[in-house]
């Protein structure tokens, strides 16, 4: 069983490394490769495990900053105006941002009123 999670996580890992580092994958992969060649004879249990944890470890760490990168992109103070953010926040909770005061439409507000009655 253990082989089969660190074949699935082995897995895993390379297609987190092509999925982050598209240029510099070549490397990270045959840098990803060797480690799991060279521990490939690894047959102490509690060793196996401490690499399998390691392997497990690394791929949360990849997975997070990349969602990290992700939302950090997404809600970006500098790509987003200040304006814009804080409706998605009131959103994001359930609410809806009130009108601003603009003196100028107010008058044209009262003006158009004026010539309804």
């Amino acid at each position: 069983m253990a082989a089969l999670t660190a074949l699935h996580t082995y897995r895993q890992l390379l297609r987190e490394v092509n999925r982050q580092f598209t240029k510099t994958n070549d490397i990270f992969a045959k840098q990803l490769k060797t480690i799991y060649r060279d521990n490939q004879g690894v047959t102490d249990p509690s060793k196996v495990e401490a690499l399998n944890r390691n392997a497990e470890n690394v791929l949360t760490y990849l997975r997070s900053s990349r969602q990290h990168k992700e939302l950090r992109d997404m809600y970006s103070a500098i790509v987003l105006e200040q304006k814009k953010r804080i409706e998605l926040s009131a959103k994001r909770v359930g609410l809806e941002m009130p009108k601003q005061y603009s003196p100028e439409e107010a008058s044209t507000d009262r003006v158009m009123k004026a010539f309804q009655k």
